[in-house]
């Protein structure tokens, strides 16, 4: 793998206590592209190797749209033979029934038609774990029906304050609490308490917050820190909107009938903000 970054979005921890909750054995993670469900796996698969889960064991899948994969039938399924006859050797229920897991990652599944179709044949017939990514919601969510009871999902947002704090290399203090929960709701103490560390963590707060307000909370634009504004807009409209434009809401038969420059204007036509640094921002974009 590339070297991962050292900072880590709480959506790691999120993704791996559903994997390793039992709760189902698919945990979806959806979200717009860039806020970094890709590093999220490969930091996953980086702890499960430091872990000693075998190498063999571990499998682990980009499908951006390779022209190869559309001539592959049921290409999940295919991929899932191969590794289990070729790589873990041994069937991925005796693995199981060994104390032994096999964990498969697919990333950007929604590029695959039919893929909730495979993966429901898969976890329905072999003890594996599987994290998939989708960065078009409206396709993933197309696919969750069939898998229901199979997948537990996993909202990707843009970065939270202590995100951004720690990009910024800015002190940020621990988590009040390790968990949300009810429970704690009912406490006058908890109350009293989370007043105090709100006006404790108050300036840490405020400049994550001018940081956000200035710049938003996509990854990049933060840890590209001391590059243009005008570039890192440029790039974000580039990968993240038109992206969505141009190929998420054209997906399909039904998709392909839209007019792409009359989704262009639809979406530029959104109610525009303006953010304490004088930049724009349009509201009710696709993500």
């Amino acid at each position: 793998m590339p070297p991962q970054p050292a900072t880590r979005r709480h959506l790691v921890t999120w993704i791996r206590r559903r994997l390793e909750s039992g709760i189902a054995p698919i945990v979806a993670v959806r979200g717009p592209r860039q806020v970094g469900k890709t590093t999220a796996q490969l930091q996953i698969v980086a702890d499960l190797l430091a872990e000693g889960v075998p190498p063999g064991n571990v499998l682990r899948v980009q499908f951006d749209e390779l022209a190869s994969m559309r001539a592959v039938e049921a290409p999940i399924l295919a991929v899932a033979d191969w590794f289990e006859r070729n790589v873990t050797v041994v069937r991925f229920n005796e693995l199981a029934r060994q104390g032994r897991t096999a964990y498969l990652f697919f990333d950007e599944v929604q590029n695959l038609d039919g893929w909730a179709a495979q993966l429901k044949s898969l976890v329905d017939n072999a003890a594996v774990k599987v994290v998939i990514t989708g960065s078009s919601a409206l396709r993933i969510e197309l696919g969750r029906d069939s898998l229901a009871g199979r997948v537990s999902t996993v909202e990707a947002g843009v970065l939270s304050l202590t995100e951004i704090g720690a990009l910024r290399e800015l002190p940020a203090p621990p988590p009040f609490l390790p968990d949300n929960g009810l429970s704690y709701l009912i406490d006058r103490d908890f109350w009293l308490q989370l007043r105090a560390h709100g006006r404790a963590s108050a300036p840490v707060r405020n400049e994550a917050f001018r940081h956000f307000s200035e710049r938003g909370g996509y990854p990049i634009v933060h840890k590209q820190a001391h590059t243009d504004w005008a570039v890192l807009a440029n790039q974000l409209n580039e990968t993240v909107i038109r992206r969505v434009i141009q190929h998420d809401l054209r997906h399909g038969d039904r998709g392909r009938r839209r007019d792409p420059a009359l989704l262009e204007r639809s979406a530029l036509a959104a109610p525009i903000t303006t953010n304490t640094s004088g930049a724009t921002t349009a509201r009710g974009l696709p993500s």
